[in-house]
C-alpha cells in the first residue's frame, strides 16, 4: 500500500512537472487564447457601443457625404425616431442621416447610428415604406448584429489592454478603432451579415413599423421595387450583402397579410420629392 502511494505521488509529481514545462513553453498562446475567449463573450456597455458606432459612422462618412437637404434629414429623423420608440431599445440615443449616393442601400452602425442613401429614398414611394426600411436597420442595431461580428472576429482581444489607456477615456484607441471600423465596413459593403441576421431584421423591422401605425405590406412593396432593379449598377452593393429580394418577400409577405395601417404616400411626396431634384 505504501509502495503504491509513493508510486502515485511520483507519477503526480512527474505530471505536474510536465504541466509546468507545457505552461512555460506555451503560456503566451494560452494567455492569448484566454483573452480571445473573454473578448468573444464580452458585453459592451452602451457607452462602448456608442464609441464603436461613432468610428464606424465616421468610416462611412469618409466615403459618402451627408445630404444637404435639411428638410429631408429632418423627415427621416422624425420617422426613424417614431419607429425606434417601439423597438427593444427605445431609450437609445438614435441618430438618422441621409447620405448622397445613387447606390440603393441603408446601413446600421452599433449604438443607433442609421444611414440611408438618396438612391434608396428615390426608390421609396410612401412613408410606410421608409418606416419599414428604417425598422430593418433599427433591428440590426437592437439585435447588435455588427457587434456580434466584432466579437466573432476577436478584434477586441488584440487591442483591449492598450485601448484602456486612451487619454479621452474611451476604450478605443486609434488602432483598435480602425480595425473595428474596417471590419464593420467590410460587413456592410462587401460580405454582408448572415442570412439569419437579415431575416431577423426584416421580421422585426416590419413588426416595428406596424406597431408604429404604418402599413406593413408597404415594406413588401419596397422589396418588389428592389426585385425590379436587380442587375442594375446601383444595386450591386445591396445584392452582394443581402439575400435576393424574392427570398426576402417570401419571408415577409406572410407577416403582413392585413392591409391596415397608414401608407402616407402623399406626405412622403410632400417631404421627400426634393431629393429627386
Amino acid at each position: 500500500m505504501k509502495r503504491a502511494l509513493i508510486l502515485t505521488l511520483l507519477i503526480a509529481t512527474s505530471a505536474h512537472a510536465q504541466l509546468g514545462d507545457l505552461w512555460n513553453k506555451h503560456k503566451d498562446k494560452i494567455i492569448k487564447g484566454a483573452q480571445v475567449a473573454k473578448s468573444a463573450t464580452k458585453e459592451f456597455t452602451e457607452a462602448e457601443e456608442a464609441d464603436i458606432g461613432r468610428v464606424v459612422a465616421a468610416r462611412i462618412l469618409k466615403t459618402y457625404p451627408l445630404s444637404k437637404n435639411e428638410k429631408l434629414q429632418q423627415y427621416v429623423t422624425l420617422v426613424g425616431n417614431t419607429v425606434a420608440a417601439y423597438s427593444a431599445r427605445p431609450t437609445l440615443e438614435w441618430h438618422f442621416a441621409v447620405i448622397e449616393s445613387d447606390v440603393v442601400n441603408a446601413f446600421s452602425c452599433p449604438g443607433g447610428f442609421i444611414f440611408i442613401t438618396t438612391g434608396a429614398l428615390n426608390t421609396i414611394e410612401s412613408e410606410a415604406e421608409l418606416a419599414g426600411v428604417l425598422g430593418h436597420e433599427i433591428a440590426h442595431a437592437t439585435q447588435k448584429h455588427i457587434l456580434k461580428e466584432v466579437k466573432r472576429a476577436n478584434t477586441i482581444a488584440a487591442g483591449m489592454d492598450a485601448a484602456k489607456s486612451t487619454a479621452s477615456g474611451s476604450f478605443l484607441n486609434d488602432s483598435l478603432g480602425e480595425k473595428i471600423s474596417n471590419l464593420a465596413y467590410e460587413k456592410l459593403f462587401t460580405t454582408g451579415l448572415s442570412r439569419r441576421d437579415e431575416e431577423e431584421a426584416d421580421r422585426i423591422g416590419v413588426e416595428l413599423a406596424v406597431a408604429a401605425g404604418y402599413r406593413g405590406s408597404a415594406f413588401v412593396a419596397f422589396l418588389e421595387s428592389l426585385k425590379a432593379l436587380e442587375g442594375k449598377s446601383e444595386m450591386k452593393v445591396l445584392t452582394a450583402t443581402h439575400p435576393r429580394a424574392a427570398d426576402r418577400i417570401k419571408i415577409v409577405k406572410p407577416l403582413v397579410s392585413s392591409e391596415s395601417g397608414e401608407l402616407l404616400a402623399e406626405r412622403w411626396t410632400e417631404w421627400a420629392q426634393p431629393s429627386a431634384q
